[in-house]
């Protein structure tokens, strides 16, 4: 089909009003991620829209006949990808749905932070993790920089190059499944998850690794084990430190209610060596009221503990030299099931912690579901986690120029990509 002569001008200024009306979108998050209820996503925001906004540079600066051709596609690309991190901020439109994701934010940034202050100089400051509801049946964590084209929504405007883009996450996620609801006992997986992003992001592995074959004492075959295990134990570690037994209780509701699936994921160790590992990171006084352990007992029962003091009690490189229990731990325990017992008669817990309103929270619904779900803890207990909230933005200390060449270079990757397809 030959084009009317006056094609090639209406193309070019319709491709210029598309361009325009994508960078004022992503200009509108920009201001909206200063200010009100996204402020606590700025470096999400901004590190997302500044790879989208270099791309959207390089495609402006085609040669006039090149982006006639090749623009609409590339935009539909770019757009796909931009809906994937659009649809979980507008999560929060809803003041339902928010209020669950801030709690739920909240509780991964008090895990995360710590360990990311710890880390030693030259560690890049990270972006926080974004939580967010999917469709996913148990919580997930999907790592920074890594794939994500299996969690894009399909549909007919997916184009064939989406999946060739999806490779590079720019901050990491944590999905929470829609089941789920506002059920705040659910949320404490977050903490585990978080403990995901941690191992990745400070680049713990090899270390956690040398100190489980150094300290741990286990023999040839239970090492092979544990090393495939090594992940979910360490961030089963981190919850618990951060959670105390609340999470062992979410924990162990989370295995009886799965424990009728076929299919069994074999980077977890068993129920039973989870429990016992999540035990191994409590305090003695808090071991009289735990549920029950799974399973009967084995001779691998000891190997828990010795686990646990290997990965947690040891000094590591990338945390200045520090272990991972002196930078995790619930401020005073041993308040949580007074806590509780507020949250049940409709007072506020008074804890001065987000790890320990949700544990609370939890507890309260351990001893009391009835009271629980008829009673106002729930939404007395998200009130005080937002109130805990500092005001502003999250603080990430980064040289702003360094994290701008980033972004600026993952989204002339992302064009090149794109360009360069088949």
């Amino acid at each position: 089909m030959h084009p009317d002569e006056g094609y090639p001008s209406r193309r070019e200024h319709e491709i210029r009003q598309v361009l325009a009306d994508f960078r004022g979108e992503l200009h509108d998050w920009g201001q909206a991620a200063t200010t009100g209820d996204l402020e606590k996503h700025g470096s999400q925001i901004h590190s997302v829209t500044r790879v989208l906004l270099s791309a959207l540079d390089q495609v402006d600066a085609l040669p006039a006949a090149q982006k006639a051709d090749r623009s609409a596609d590339i935009l539909l690309d770019l757009h796909h990808l931009w809906d994937f991190f659009r649809g979980k901020l507008m999560m929060r439109s809803l003041p339902s749905q928010r209020i669950v994701l801030d709690a739920a934010d909240e509780l991964a940034w008090s895990v995360y932070q710590p360990l990311r202050l710890a880390a030693t100089s030259g560690t890049p400051a990270w972006e926080p993790p974004l939580t967010f509801f999917g469709r996913h049946p148990v919580p997930f964590a999907v790592p920074r920089d890594s794939a994500f084209e299996k969690l894009l929504p399909f549909g007919k405007q997916r184009t064939r190059d989406g999946q060739a883009v999806a490779q590079h996450l720019p901050f990491p996620l944590i999905g929470i499944p829609w089941s789920s609801g506002r059920h705040l006992p659910a949320l404490l997986a977050v903490a585990h998850e978080t403990g995901h992003h941690i191992e990745d992001d400070l680049r713990l592995t090899v270390s956690l690794t040398a100190h489980l074959r150094d300290h741990a004492g286990l023999e040839p075959a239970s090492l092979v084990r544990w090393e495939r295990w090594l992940g979910e134990a360490f961030a089963d570690i981190c919850a618990t430190l951060a959670c105390g037994s609340a999470y062992l209780w979410a924990l162990t509701d989370a295995m009886t209610a799965s424990a009728s699936q076929p299919l069994q994921d074999h980077t977890y160790p068993p129920p039973r060596l989870r429990a016992l590992i999540c035990r191994a990171a409590l305090p003695g006084s808090a071991q009289e009221s735990l549920p029950p352990l799974p399973g009967e007992p084995h001779p691998t029962d000891d190997e828990a503990q010795a686990v646990f003091a290997a990965l947690a009690e040891q000094g590591i490189e990338e945390l200045g030299g520090r272990s991972l229990r002196s930078l995790l731990g619930l401020r005073r325990p041993e308040g949580v099931p007074v806590a509780a017992n507020r949250l049940l008669h409709s007072l506020r817990s008074e804890r001065r912690d987000v790890e320990g309103v949700l544990a609370a929270a939890t507890l309260a619904f351990v001893r009391d579901p009835s009271g629980f779900v008829g009673g106002t803890v729930g939404l007395t207990a998200l009130d005080e986690v937002l109130r805990l909230r500092p005001k502003g933005p999250r603080a990430v200390p980064a040289k702003e120029t360094d994290r701008r060449e980033r972004d600026r270079a993952s989204g002339e990757g992302l064009f090149e990509l794109l360009l360069s397809r088949h």
